[in-house]
């Protein structure tokens, strides 16, 4: 391992020691399924770290803050082949919004529009770079096991990189959150469904185990398959939330 990705590395593990006795919220609040968003936008100073190593050794990191209850705004930046022998790759970094358009509390469904990456990993690049784009999203709740649970709904149209900003690229995605305990739960999506006649041999069809390590940080085994790539993808996600 070179001595820039040893950088790398070190620097993650010093800014989750610093931030871990700073928490003053207990409690994870992911702010997304597995690659598709949720309508949760967290609440009113908190701040959300999320990192993903994906395929080919790379990491996906963001930071978002909720503004206010109703509102979040973040960056993220992604660096390919951090693991490893070869050269890292730069990307380019992007921007994370969110806001709730409807809270549920009247005949609408929670609803939220925003701007985010859509699929983490080096095999969904296009040209080297990580497609991001607007969406709109829905969400409903049910009951299991005793636990209310969430199930979403929602469109994407890509912006970046803008040779791909196209409407038959446009898709739709939906997904399943669900809490057995405290510390477990498990995450199921299907997305980049296209309006086509082989809308399922492009899918995505992604599915987590998601863990409490403590009340602050999670972890999530992630895994994706498609037909069209016919293999299975596989991602660690580590989240941190605090409060700012």
């Amino acid at each position: 391992m070179g001595f820039k990705k040893r950088m790398i590395c070190i620097l993650f593990i010093l800014i989750f020691s610093a931030l871990v006795p700073l928490s003053l919220h207990p409690g994870t609040y992911d702010l997304n399924v597995i690659d598709t968003p949720k309508t949760h936008t967290s609440y009113k100073g908190d701040l959300r770290f999320d990192f993903t190593m994906y395929d080919r050794g790379g990491i996906l990191g963001s930071a978002v803050l909720a503004i206010t209850d109703f509102a979040f705004l973040g960056v993220y930046f992604d660096i390919g082949q951090v693991i490893g022998s070869e050269p890292m790759e730069w990307n380019q970094p992007g921007v994370l919004a969110r806001f709730l358009v409807s809270d549920g509390s009247t005949f609408l469904p929670q609803i939220a529009i925003g701007y985010s990456y859509f699929m983490r990993g080096e095999i969904n690049k296009v040209k080297g770079v990580t497609v991001n784009g607007l969406y709109v999203v829905g969400s409903s709740s049910f009951f299991l096991v005793g636990n209310e649970q969430s199930f979403t709904y929602g469109i994407r149209y890509p912006i970046i990189p803008l040779s791909y900003s196209m409407p038959e690229h446009m898709s739709v995605f939906i997904g399943v959150d669900m809490e057995f305990s405290p510390v477990f739960g498990m995450k199921g999506e299907i997305e980049n469904v296209k309006f086509s006649t082989e809308w399922w041999y492009n899918a995505y069809y992604n599915f987590a185990f998601d863990f409490n390590i403590v009340d602050m940080i999670n972890m999530s085994v992630e895994f994706k398959y498609s037909p069209s790539i016919n293999t299975l993808i596989r991602l660690l996600r580590i989240g941190y939330t605090t409060q700012f």
